[in-house]
C-alpha cells in the first residue's frame, strides 16, 4: 500500500509540475506575443512620422512656392489663389500630424514670417522668412533622418 501511495503523489506532483509548466509557458508566449505587438505598433508609427514629414517638406515647399506666385501678381487669379489655399490647407493638415514638437514649432515659425514677408507686411523682413525657411527645412530633415 505504501508504493501505491507513493506512487499515487508522484503521478500528482508530475501532472501537478506539467499544468504549471504549461501555464508558465503560456504567459511567457503571451507577453512575447504582446512585446512583438507593441514593437510592430512602434514601427508603423515611425513610419507614419517619417512618411508625414517627407510629406510636410514637400508641402511646406508648394506653399512657400504658392505664396511667392501670389505675392508676384498685382491681382492674383483665381487659378493662383485655389493653388495657395489648397497649398496651405495640406500643410495645416501635415503640421498638425507631426508628432515633433520642434518640428511643428519651426514650420509654424516660418509660416508666420513667410506671411508677413509674402503678405506685404512692413515688419516682415527677406530674412526672417529665409532664416525661418531654413530652420524649418533642417529640423523636419533632422527628423526625418532620426525616423530612418
Amino acid at each position: 500500500m505504501d508504493a501505491a501511495v507513493w506512487g499515487f503523489v508522484g503521478a500528482l506532483v508530475g501532472g501537478l509540475c506539467a499544468v504549471a509548466a504549461q501555464v508558465v509557458s503560456s504567459v511567457l508566449r503571451g507577453r512575447q506575443a504582446g512585446r512583438d505587438r507593441q514593437d510592430q505598433r512602434d514601427r508603423r508609427a515611425q513610419e507614419f512620422q517619417r512618411t508625414t514629414l517627407i510629406e510636410l517638406e514637400s508641402a511646406l515647399a508648394d506653399y512657400r512656392a504658392a505664396l511667392a506666385r501670389d505675392a508676384s501678381q498685382p491681382l492674383p487669379t483665381a487659378g493662383a489663389e485655389a493653388q495657395l489655399s489648397a497649398a496651405r490647407s495640406r500643410f495645416q493638415m501635415l503640421v498638425y500630424r507631426v508628432a515633433s514638437p520642434q518640428v511643428r514649432d519651426a514650420v509654424l515659425g516660418w509660416e508666420t514670417a513667410a506671411l508677413a514677408w509674402f503678405g506685404g507686411d512692413d515688419a516682415g523682413t527677406a530674412a526672417a522668412e529665409a532664416t525661418g525657411w531654413d530652420a524649418a527645412m533642417r529640423i523636419t530633415g533632422d527628423a526625418i533622418r532620426a525616423a530612418s
